[in-house]
C-alpha cells in the first residue's frame, strides 16, 4: 500500500507513447513533476488507483510463488548430487522460474485490471474494481483478463529465476561480508536480488503492460496505439518510434518498487520458513 504511488508512476510513464524528456516530450516528464501533475489534475487519492486489485495481486502471487518454489525447490534439490553448487544455482533459477510462471498465471486477472485502473487519467471507463470486473467480461469476454499473458511469462519466468538465484547468492555472501546472518541481511539481499533481476528484464515488463491495454479505451494522455502485433513486433515498434530509451520508461519508480516488495518478501520468507523449522523440532520462539 505505501509503494503502490510508484506503481501509478511507473505504468503511466511505460504507457507514455511521446518522449519523457525534450521539446516534443509528452504529458508525463519526470517523477517529481509528474507528482505534482497527477496531484493536480487528480487529487491525492489517484496515487492509490489501482490498489485493491493491486494487494490482491500482491498476496496471490506471493503466496503462490513462494510456496510453489518451496515445493518444487525441496523436491528437486533432494535429487541433486552433493557438493555441486553450480548445480544448486541452476535448480533455484528453474524452480524460481516455474514459480514465477504459476503465480503470474493464477494472479494475471488482477495484473490486467490494476494497469486499466491506474491508467485511467481523468476520463474513467472503469468506476471501480468490480465494475471493471464486468465490463471486461462484456466487452472481452474471459481473455481478455488474460491480456499480454505471454510477453508476462517471458518477463516472470527469468526474473523470479534470477531473483531466487541471486537471493541464494548473496545470502551465502552476506555472512563473509558481515561476519552474521540476521534480518537485515534477507531484506538487504533480497532488495539487490529483485533490483538486479527488474533492471535486466525491464523492457518485457514496459510492453506487457502496453499489450494488457489492447481492448481498453484509454483516453486521458498521449497516444494510445494498438499493439494487437504480439510481444517481439511490439519490442520492435517501440524501439522504431521511441528508441532503444523507450523500452525504460518508467525504470527509477520501478526500482524502488521492486527492492521495497523483493527485499519485504524474503525478510517475511526467511522468518516463516525459521518459525515452522521451529515448530517442527519443537522449538519456541
Amino acid at each position: 500500500m505505501i509503494i503502490q504511488p510508484l506503481d501509478v508512476l511507473k505504468i503511466r510513464f511505460q504507457l507514455q507513447e511521446e518522449p519523457i524528456r525534450g521539446r516534443n516530450s509528452g504529458k508525463y516528464k519526470g517523477i517529481l513533476q509528474s507528482v505534482r501533475l497527477i496531484f493536480k489534475e487528480e487529487g491525492i487519492r489517484s496515487f492509490w488507483k489501482g490498489h485493491v486489485p493491486a494487494q490482491g495481486l500482491s498476496a496471490m502471487y506471493g503466496l503462490v510463488q513462494f510456496s510453489s518454489f518451496e515445493f518444487l525447490s525441496r523436491e528437486i534439490c533432494s535429487r541433486l548430487p552433493p557438493g555441486r553448487p553450480s548445480l544448486r544455482s541452476s535448480a533455484d533459477f528453474v524452480c524460481g522460474g516455474l514459480s514465477g510462471c504459476l503465480a503470474m498465471t493464477s494472479a494475471m486477472p488482477l495484473d490486467v485490471i490494476r494497469t486499466r485502473l491506474v491508467a485511467q487519467s481523468g476520463h474513467d471507463v472503469y468506476r471501480g474494481t468490480t465494475h471493471a470486473i464486468f465490463h471486461i467480461w462484456k466487452k472481452e469476454g474471459a481473455l481478455g483478463y488474460f491480456r499480454g499473458w505471454i510477453p508476462s511469462l517471458a518477463q516472470i519466468a527469468p526474473f523470479t529465476g534470477f531473483q531466487f538465484a541471486l537471493y541464494n547468492l548473496f545470502i551465502d555472501l552476506w555472512p563473509r561480508l558481515v561476519k552474521q546472518h540476521d534480518s537485515a541481511g534477507s531484506l538487504v539481499c533480497g532488495a539487490m536480488a529483485g533490483t538486479v533481476a527488474k533492471t535486466i528484464l525491464y523492457p518485457l515488463d514496459m510492453v506487457r503492460h502496453r499489450l494488457q491495454m489492447n481492448g481498453f479505451e484509454r483516453r486521458g494522455f498521449g497516444r494510445a496505439s494498438d499493439y494487437r502485433i504480439g510481444m517481439l513486433r511490439t519490442m520492435v515498434l517501440v524501439v522504431r518510434n521511441e528508441s532503444v530509451y523507450g523500452l525504460f520508461k518508467g525504470l527509477w519508480p520501478s526500482q524502488i518498487k521492486a527492492a521495497a516488495n523483493s527485499g519485504c518478501a524474503f525478510l517475511f520468507y526467511e522468518f516463516f520458513c525459521d518459525l515452522l523449522r521451529a515448530r517442527k523440532n519443537g522449538m519456541v520462539f
